[in-house]
């Protein structure tokens, strides 16, 4: 790996004019003050644009020179350089009555000075490790973002960090590199990934919404806990016109990353979940209220506590009226909208009776609540927990419409466990489905979910067991089929893996990732033509939602399967699609490469891509022997023998290896060495039909004995 901070000057390009439009406006603006600065490119196709502003693009991009306009509306079309080409066209509007004074010529002279100014502010905004944008260009982009949002719309920001595993600090940059190249790949469509430093990517994400953002967080940490490898946190914030500044907003998403480094290795946390606990679904009622229900529940061996709640903002709660169901009842009112009723009960019938007594009467009454029933004794749960239970039965209760009452059970677990889980906090969400197993432990929904999130903290060895569970009730879960083949694969069960992802095609056959990954083990396990069928079925599918890098993880598994058959011209097209998804895909360019060179061609760019592929990553030692055996067919005999020895440190003991170095031998001359070199190979399997063909050629052509 070369040096990795290291950026050459690039030169300014159209599709910068968008990229970095925030800081170029402001520079526009603080060398020809205007109201307003737009930038389009070179070439206009007339699609968007309001006639007039096409003209003036149209009259700079023949003339090559500024263009005024001194209408109502006065403004500067200035013409912007790469070098001495038109790259794009500034158009600035309200300009001031001084820039328009200004001869022509000396505003041709300030276009190519501000063209040059770009140029550096761009390179000063890039980040020499990934070639994204830094934090400047983030801050500038926040900037533009809160100044023209539109009211009422939500935007999300997501600070993704990647803790590689490496111990030091060159194989920890490729491995941040790597990283930023997928990211990239995965969601650059949606938004250009900037690098804050230490492997903390930043993603802007205009009109997205708090929801959305969080599954495209998921996405994200499931991608680089399976593909990438090492530990990744991503903290969000969702913000809007009133979330205050560029500062603020930062400082949230920070906060949110911090709190998610303490939820495990691939820890999620949206900022929400943090600053509002006070309005989170399951928080705790004040201490004075909770204090008084301790009162009422004092020497009491069994009771109802029920929860209701306003289902809108009209209706008052008939405490009198309620009061005569049971005349030992008490009702604690929170707030006009909210509050507790404590029933003292010998039952949980008695709990239900009174519900469905209560819910007459505010029928009679046309108002309507919802109520949360949890009743004590039930299993382990302490008195104080009733609060939170008749809470979580609440919750439930929103599934069955308003005014209408829910008792407390294992599924009021799993909703509140979900809860926890949809935040990031897996530790909170393992806590609730495990007790919601203990009221109901056949539950196959709560089984699952208990399972995903031991899954999700890398705890496979809990997680397999209770997909197991599923399973002995249901053999035909397709989740838990799914869920118990990545927990294998996880845990280097491979072949256990295979079983259970084949038994979950069995069942639905449209699942891309169950498709992409028993793809890859089928490659892994030589099953080629397996891998095939499998791989080119997700390949006619694709990744439902935003495009997934998983997708040229697709056409890279493909090609490879297909060269291992000889396939070598699908095999070719697969990894040129693979790299167009991920042009930092180290194994497909390698293999391409080595297409390229056997299939004649061209010797330069097949030594390009493999040159690049070890580049990107130096420690896979196939690359350094695709570069050299390519580096030994176009005629590069010192290249050839550098690229060998460095696969032969990184894998000492292999035979592909140990047959290059004879190749390379016998092209030098060397018949002794290459003797040896063959010699090598067959100690390692003794029956590889080019060691002895090699030794045979090397006893008929004399080339032993004249060496000696």
């Amino acid at each position: 790996m070369s040096f990795p901070f290291f950026i050459e000057d690039q030169p300014l390009q159209s599709n910068d004019l968008d990229l970095f439009s925030p800081i170029f406006r402001q520079t526009m603006q603080a060398h020809l003050p205007c109201d307003g600065v737009y930038f389009v490119g070179p070439q206009v196709s007339g699609d968007g644009l309001p006639a007039p502003l096409k003209a003036g693009v149209e009259v700079v991009r023949s003339g090559l020179q500024p263009v005024k306009d001194n209408g109502p509306d006065p403004a500067l079309y200035v013409p912007l350089w790469s070098g001495d080409e038109l790259c794009g066209v500034a158009v600035l509007a309200g300009v001031a009555s001084e820039v328009l004074d200004l001869p022509a010529a000396r505003l041709l002279e300030r276009s190519r000075a501000l063209s040059r100014e770009m140029a550096l502010v761009k390179q000063a905004a890039l980040d020499p490790v990934t070639g994204f944008g830094n934090s400047r260009l983030l801050q500038g982009n926040l900037a533009a973002l809160l100044a023209h949002g539109q009211d009422g719309q939500s935007h999300s920001l997501l600070l993704l960090e990647v803790l590689p595993r490496e111990k030091d600090s060159g194989r920890a940059l490729a491995a941040i590199q790597k990283s930023g190249a997928s990211l990239h790949s995965l969601i650059g469509h949606l938004a250009s990934p900037c690098h804050l430093g230490n492997g903390v990517f930043a993603l802007l994400w205009e009109g997205v919404q708090e929801e959305q953002a969080l599954k495209m967080a998921d996405q994200l940490l499931q991608w680089q806990k399976r593909e990438q490898g090492g530990q990744a946190h991503i903290g969000l914030v969702a913000f809007g016109g009133d979330s205050g500044g560029v500062a603020d907003i930062l400082e949230m998403a920070w906060q949110a990353l911090k709190t998610a480094r303490s939820r495990g290795p691939f820890g999620l946390c949206p900022y929400a979940s943090v600053a509002g606990r006070a309005e989170h679904p399951l928080s705790p009622p004040l201490a004075r209220i909770i204090q008084r229900l301790r009162r009422l529940w004092q020497g009491e061996a069994c009771f109802a506590l029920i929860e209701w709640k306003n289902d809108g903002d009209e209706g008052i709660f008939p405490e009198q009226e309620l009061v005569k169901i049971n005349a030992q009842a008490s009702i604690i009112e929170v707030s006009p909208q909210q509050g507790y009723v404590f029933v003292p009960c010998s039952a949980e019938k008695d709990a239900e009776e009174w519900c469905r007594a209560a819910q007459a009467i505010l029928s009679e009454q046309k108002v309507s609540f919802s109520m949360g029933v949890a009743y004590y004794p039930t299993h382990t749960f302490k008195k104080v927990e009733m609060v939170a239970n008749c809470r979580k039965a609440l919750l439930h209760t929103a599934f069955f419409g308003a005014a209408t009452f829910t008792l407390f059970d294992g599924v009021s677990l799993n909703i509140s466990g979900d809860i926890y889980y949809n935040e990031g906090d897996m530790a909170r969400a393992a806590r609730e489905y495990q007790h919601g197993l203990q009221l109901d432990p056949k539950n196959v929904n709560l089984l699952n979910s208990l399972g995903v999130t031991f899954a999700q903290m890398t705890r496979y060895k809990k997680a397999i067991p209770l997909f197991e569970k599923v399973l002995e009730i249901d053999r035909s879960n397709f989740m838990a089929l799914c869920n118990v083949g990545f927990a294998q694969l996880a845990s280097d069960l491979s072949v256990d893996a295979i079983v259970s992802f084949e038994e979950a095609i069995a069942c639905r056959d449209d699942y891309f990732d169950l498709l992409l990954h028993l793809g890859k083990l089928y490659l892994v396990a030589l099953r080629y033509e397996e891998a095939v069928a499998v791989l080119e079925k997700a390949e006619e599918v694709g990744p439902a939602g935003i495009r997934d890098v998983s997708h040229g993880a697709v056409h890279r598994y493909l090609g490879e399967a297909c060269f291992a058959m000889g396939r070598h011209r699908q095999a070719m097209a697969s990894l040129q699609r693979a790299v167009r998804y991920n042009a930092r895909d180290a194994a497909s360019l390698s293999l391409l490469g080595s297409l390229y060179s056997q299939e004649g061609e061209g010797s330069d760019i097949a030594r390009t891509f493999c040159a690049q592929a070890v580049e990107i990553d130096d420690l896979d030692w196939q690359h350094w022997l695709r570069l050299g055996r390519v580096e030994l067919l176009s005629g590069e005999i010192t290249a050839a023998q550098k690229a060998v020895q460095e696969s032969m440190r990184l894998q000492p003991r292999m035979v592909d290896t140990f047959l290059l170095q004879a190749e390379i031998f016998v092209a030098t001359d060397e018949g002794g060495a290459a003797k040896a070199a063959y010699e090598k190979a067959l100690k390692i399997d003794g029956e590889n039909e080019q060691a002895k063909q090699g030794l045979a050629g090397l006893q008929k052509k004399g080339s032993v004995a004249k060496s000696s």
